[in-house]
């Protein structure tokens, strides 16, 4: 059994993931002019699902692709932070994670939060409750490179699925992330646009659950599993603002 799993459990060994309540979409948004094609899919999507989102956010959002090695080094950044606070010293010593990360000039990657986690203990417990949102930001990330695409419930990502794109989805802790993307296929920019665009619509749908309107599925939590669509948008979005750092990316809806 792999440490993550140890650490976070298996799907295998979870209860069955709560079904999204469906509830058709009015379609009321079919006669707004200005509507794109794109919108409309992902709003059918949306409302399909249970999730009921404004129909009036702006279509014309300014985004552009940034380069495939920055998206590698922000997926990459995140394995480093997940690795120093889920892998015990004795499993991993920590030089070979800090000789990663300088290597491949992974700390221009990380927040000033994040760096900080560089310095606690392995087993600092906080950290390690914490870090399980990074595995969020880190599947559209991967989904970039090949993995499945990120799903729309809010469930939260078990230690083995984790586990399967540290292990198959990223570089080795010894290798280049240059040379290792160089073989990559990734996500066309067309399908990482649409699936940006749905999660910026999910999000919208979800801060207006967070403030107790009725926009969201039957059984949908809007704090826990809201968060983790917002953090999984703030991948997608990411990847779609090119110039902006993690920290700067707009997340506003």
């Amino acid at each position: 059994m792999g440490i993550f799993k140890k650490l976070f459990g298996s799907k295998d060994n979870e209860e069955p993931k709560k079904e999204i309540q469906n509830k058709q979409s009015s379609k009321s948004y079919d006669d707004i002019a200005w509507m794109t094609d794109l919108r409309r899919e992902n709003l059918d999507i949306c409302f399909n699902a249970g999730f009921k989102p404004t129909t009036s956010l702006p279509t014309e959002l300014g985004r552009h692709l940034r380069p495939s090695i920055e998206i590698a080094k922000r997926l990459h950044a995140i394995k480093a932070l997940v690795l120093w606070v889920m892998v015990p010293e004795e499993n991993l010593p920590q030089e070979q994670i800090l000789s990663f990360i300088e290597n491949n000039n992974l700390e221009d990657f990380m927040t000033a939060e994040e760096k900080s986690i560089l310095t606690v203990s392995r087993d600092d417990e906080q950290a390690r409750n914490a870090i399980g949102w990074k595995f969020e930001n880190a599947w559209p990330l991967a989904w970039y490179f090949g993995y499945k695409q990120p799903e729309i419930t809010g469930e939260m990502m078990s230690g083995d699925q984790m586990q399967d794109i540290l292990s198959n989805y990223t570089c080795k802790l010894d290798g280049s992330i240059e040379e290792w993307l160089k073989d990559k296929e990734t996500v066309s920019e067309e399908d990482l646009m649409q699936k940006e665009d749905l999660f910026y619509c999910l999000h919208n749908a979800v801060r207006s659950g967070q403030l107790g309107r009725d926009t969201v599925p039957a059984g949908f939590d809007p704090m826990g599993n809201g968060g983790v669509i917002h953090e999984r948008r703030h991948s997608l979005t990411y990847m779609v603002s090119k110039d902006t750092s993690w920290e700067e990316t707009d997340l506003s809806t």
